[in-house]
């Protein structure tokens, strides 16, 4: 059995060091490159399972990375800072990440989170007979493809996870802690990734992402997907 590639994007050389071994010793293949300029060029040679992704690098940030990397491939990636700020967590899901991890996390729940972004991305596919469909979505879950209105839509494989968990119970709210335990995790402890992960959801299928009428929010309840009628189509 082959094994799972992880490119490691980080300028301190003590820091890669600890990564790669640690990654390594976990079971990976580890390429490690130091700056944003180079990030690129290796990532497409080296084809990689899992992103590692530094924010602060010589050359692009780590932003800039994920977003490019999100034009062209669904790959997951997690990024990781000393900073740990609400807006920086925001900016890192608003460019595809699939996760964000505060410089200094023990190593311990760093593997439970790579586990846990490489079960979404790896997810088994349902019957490739199965697909789902309304007067917006087309779901195909065997290709894990969606179009929306028509239109092929890229989701990363978090956002993927979140609307077929949804799409799953349509019509009956999920709470937060549930999609999160579900779609995250156990490890996962904050109902914030919830909410950033729908907000960037609903951006990709809502006409009026700020009036949805799709992923709708139930106080007190959690999230609900409401099946879509023609209103929503056009």
């Amino acid at each position: 059995m082959s094994q799972d590639k992880i490119l490691v994007v980080e300028d301190s050389p003590e820091i890669m060091d600890g990564l790669t071994e640690y990654f390594q010793e976990e079971g990976f293949d580890v390429n490690g490159v130091a700056s944003g300029d180079d990030a690129l060029k290796i990532f497409y040679q080296y084809q990689p399972d899992l992103v590692f992704l530094d924010v602060m690098l010589p050359g692009l940030s780590g932003f800039e990375i994920c977003g490019r990397i999100r034009e062209l491939s669904e790959v997951p990636v997690i990024m990781y800072s000393a900073l740990g700020s609400e807006a920086e967590k925001v900016q890192a899901f608003d460019k595809g990440a699939d996760d964000y991890i505060v410089k200094g996390t023990g190593m311990g729940e760093v593997m439970a989170r790579i586990a846990a972004v490489m079960r979404r991305s790896n997810a088994v596919p349902r019957d490739v007979s199965e697909t789902y469909v309304d007067d917006v979505l087309n779901i195909n879950f065997a290709s894990q493809t969606i179009t929306v209105r028509g239109e092929p839509t890229d989701l990363t494989p978090t956002e993927y996870k979140l609307l077929t968990t949804l799409v799953s119970q349509k019509g009956r709210p999920i709470p937060a802690e549930q999609l999160l335990h579900g779609v995250w995790g156990r490890e996962y402890n904050t109902d914030e990734l919830v909410k950033w992960h729908v907000g960037h959801l609903r951006r990709k299928i809502e006409l009026d992402p700020s009036s949805p009428k799709l992923i709708v929010t139930r106080r007190g309840y959690g999230y609900v997907y409401l099946e879509a009628d023609e209103s929503e189509v056009a």
